[in-house]
């Protein structure tokens, strides 16, 4: 006998929906979800980069020593770079011959006792672009985690995988508080994303595999409400650790309380099941009932024995299928995925097989590469809006709030895709004024503030659109090349992740490039998802040939996406980035 997903769901349907086991296991893993925020993102209070000029040689004054040139925003002011080579007697330096800073900056904090990487190590001029560097390797090493650590807790556990990067990321987080160079920030940031992205996978599949079919979705969606929490809680950090360094030790030394995890935490019931260790899963099943105060497990043994005689059966029928076909056997894990009709071994090439499965992977390759390029980009764009950084951080976590909250009404109520289509609208728009918006009226006023006001707009858009986008991801490709063609839409979300640094970091010379470029993609991406199948109320595609023949014949089926197929996962953000 073959175990199937339904046996697994089974299990957790008589353990109850939203326990009390189930709703503390969710709190402790937005918990952890929200520390992902902070590692995210303390980059833009570490890295930030203060105004700053020349500092004069000698007794001479900033008249003497410094031209004056025209900053980024259009206004004149001491040059942040150059100097005279030889400073004058009077207001007017002898001779305009300028030479690069010769005795190091000064700079203009916002308040007393605040420092950064920049003003600490001079990341400015020629070396500017190492503090951008830093988040870029954070995203390079998040990448890595993704395709190299990731697959590990399918091997040994999602709690164990989880508690390593935990607790390596609090000593990691502690080295990188006590870097003495640029160079070993910029390196650790690497190993810090590494983790991180591990940490907010396993989290999330945790929250997915411990509740039943009928309750896992409002989780895994609302899971990202401690994200936006994350956000807002780093802005209040800053506020009030002004300094760096103690900064980093207040993001990662918290950690290290996730060592009673060891006890409170049981490894994912449907982990240990499908794994066939039985023993383990009898004890978390029994831990459950007691905390959900359930009756007795009935028949409790022969369910154990029917997972492991199952593991048994499967374990011969792979061992025949690898010496009838000389292929590899496939890990246990993948058997509780139902078996597709299409009798074959696919590989990440048949996303291109079809023509129409070809023409869907390539539109989502985009949205997916789009939303992961804009939702950072104007995150780590938010310290350079006029104001305080630390309310425009709060504020741009609070505007996730509503927006998560508006995916999840449309996403039940209209479907996928005008969702995303809408949301990414809002996002364009918003941009679009920014980029031609004037620094004042006609008559004098200012008007920083309504541009600070349209970023956020943009950031509620671009938030709503990339959450829906993972559940539309999911669904829209066939059970048998899913987990290939996600693989590579996380692929092309990376590339995002990692390119929006570096376009943030082109808003020095030009405030506006930024800006034009998410407005022009994310316009470009409300009418590629008008190419895409809706995917809200229908039943979910098995093989290649369903895809090819979707809207050709009426459905036989009309069930939620979700909840009508048990191997379809829920997918959700959380690295952003996290999938399972």
């Amino acid at each position: 006998m073959r175990m199937s997903s339904q046996d697994v769901e089974e299990v957790l349907d008589r353990l109850g929906g939203y326990g009390r086991y189930q709703v503390l296991l969710y709190i402790a893993m937005g918990l952890v979800n929200m520390r992902g925020a902070l590692h995210v993102f303390v980059s833009m209070f570490v890295g930030w980069a203060p105004t700053h000029h020349c500092k004069p040689l000698g007794n001479h004054t900033l008249n003497q020593s410094l031209p004056w040139e025209e900053n980024n925003y259009g206004e004149m002011a001491w040059s942040q770079c150059s100097m005279y080579r030889e400073p004058g007697s009077g207001s007017v330096a002898h001779g305009n011959e300028t030479v690069a800073c010769q005795n190091g900056w000064t700079y203009q904090m916002d308040r007393d006792g605040e420092t950064s990487i920049v003003s600490d190590w001079n990341l400015v001029c020629d070396d500017n672009y190492l503090s951008e560097l830093a988040v870029t390797m954070y995203m390079v090493g998040a990448t890595c985690g993704t395709l190299f650590l990731t697959p590990v807790s399918d091997r040994w556990g999602r709690k164990s995988v989880m508690l390593a990067c935990l607790w390596l990321q609090a000593v990691i987080g502690v080295a990188v508080a006590f870097s003495p160079s640029p160079v070993v920030f910029v390196v650790l940031q690497f190993f810090i994303g590494i983790c991180n992205m591990t940490i907010a996978l396993c989290a999330y599949v945790l929250v997915v595999e411990t509740f039943d079919k009928d309750t896992r979705e409002l989780p895994a969606l609302s899971l990202q409400f401690f994200w936006a929490g994350g956000v807002m809680l780093l802005a209040l950090l800053a506020y009030l650790i002004p300094d760096w360094r103690h900064l980093e030790l207040a993001v990662s030394l918290p950690q290290v309380l996730t060592i009673s995890f060891i006890w409170l935490l049981p490894e994912s019931l449907t982990w240990l099941l499908v794994m066939g260790k039985v023993k383990r899963a009898r004890e978390t099943i029994l831990t459950i009932i007691r905390v959900n105060k359930l009756p007795s497990f009935q028949d409790l043994d022969g369910t154990m024995d029917k997972f492991k005689d199952g593991l048994r059966t499967q374990s011969e029928d792979e061992l025949h299928e690898k010496n009838d076909t000389g292929g590899s056997v496939i890990g246990s894990k993948e058997k509780i995925v139902p078996k597709s009709s299409e009798k074959v071994a696919h590989t990440v090439l048949d996303v291109f097989k079809t023509p129409r499965v070809c023409r869907y992977a390539v539109l989502m390759f985009y949205l997916y590469l789009v939303n992961s390029l804009a939702y950072f980009g104007i995150a780590f764009f938010t310290p350079l809006l006029s104001g305080d950084k630390y309310i425009n951080t709060l504020i741009s976590g609070a505007v996730e709030v509503p927006a998560y909250i508006v995916c999840i009404i449309t996403n039940r109520k209209i479907g996928r895709r005008w969702p995303i289509c809408g949301f990414l609208l809002i996002c364009a728009a918003a941009n679009f004024v920014v980029i031609f918006l004037p620094k004042t009226t006609d008559d004098g006023t200012d008007l920083s503030t309504v541009n600070t006001a349209l970023v956020m707009v943009g950031k509620f858009g671009i938030t709503g659109s990339y959450s829906a986008l993972y559940l539309y991801g999911s669904e829209i490709f066939p059970t048998s090349i899913r987990n290939h063609a996600v693989g590579l839409c996380s692929f092309f979300e990376n590339i995002g992740s990692i390119a929006a640094p570096q376009i943030v970091y082109a808003a020095k010379t030009s405030t506006q490039l930024p800006m034009s470029v998410f407005a022009a993609m994310t316009a470009v991406g409300a009418i590629v998802v008008l190419f895409l199948p809706e995917t809200h109320n229908v039943s979910l595609p098995q093989t290649l040939d369903e895809v090819e023949h979707w809207g050709k014949k009426p459905q036989t089926n009309h069930m939620p996406a979700v909840k009508h197929n048990d191997d379809a996962p829920v997918y959700c953000l959380s690295y952003r980035g996290t999938e399972s």
